[in-house]
């Protein structure tokens, strides 16, 4: 994990995340916004959110947000807008049990491989309600690995999976009610799975 956040944090300092979310993971975002408003949910949780740009719009949606993040540097920035991007893993995140009645992860996932993944999933489900909602996209295709080095003298490591693995994982803390999975060109596929962790739906 330390070459991850390495990677990460220097990102962060050349600041060469986009600031703003489009095409079909805004509309991913939006349908998942008026899901927790139609149940009446409020704490959300984006576990691996960078600078915070989901955070940020959960957060003029009303919600209380708190992101998670490998790079301190992404905090940093979150803070500046105005959010709440806490350090660290989300092997083991550092919220005390049932904390929100929400989570959220886009494209965090996909740098573990999958034994790792399902330790990280049980580490969220844990901070989250029994019943609530958890929505995971990351890139898939066909079981693959493989290291990006665009930060020159840093390194991300890419684990891709097919759908079907990626939800037999996620089956191990709830029911996987939606599936998708878009097609990304050369660059594979992108998987965005729709998790109810287990327990009572009203249970919020």
């Amino acid at each position: 994990m330390n070459s991850l956040r390495a990677y990460y944090e220097e990102e962060a300092r050349q600041g060469l995340r986009s600031t703003s979310v489009t095409g079909p993971r805004l509309d991913l975002r939006n349908r998942f916004i008026a899901r927790l408003e139609n149940e009446g949910r409020s704490r959300v949780v984006d576990f691996g959110a960078g600078p915070g740009r989901d955070c940020a719009g959960f957060d003029e949606a009303g919600f209380q947000v708190t992101g998670l993040d490998l790079a301190l540097a992404n905090g940093v920035a979150a803070r500046r807008a105005g959010l709440t991007v806490i350090h660290g893993s989300v092997l083991a995140p550092p919220f005390r049990p049932a904390a929100f009645d929400a989570g959220w992860s886009m494209s965090t996932l996909m740098h573990l491989p999958a034994d790792d993944m399902a330790t990280a999933v049980h580490a969220m489900a844990a901070a989250l309600t029994p019943g609530a909602p958890l929505q995971v996209g990351l890139w898939g295709g066909e079981t693959s690995e493989r290291v990006d080095e665009s930060i020159a003298g840093h390194r991300r490591r890419f684990f891709s999976r097919p759908l079907d693995l990626n939800r037999s994982i996620l089956e191990s803390v709830g029911s996987v009610e939606d599936a998708e999975e878009w097609d990304l060109g050369e660059t594979g596929k992108y998987q965005a799975l729709s998790v109810r962790v287990a327990g009572r739906a009203d249970a919020v």
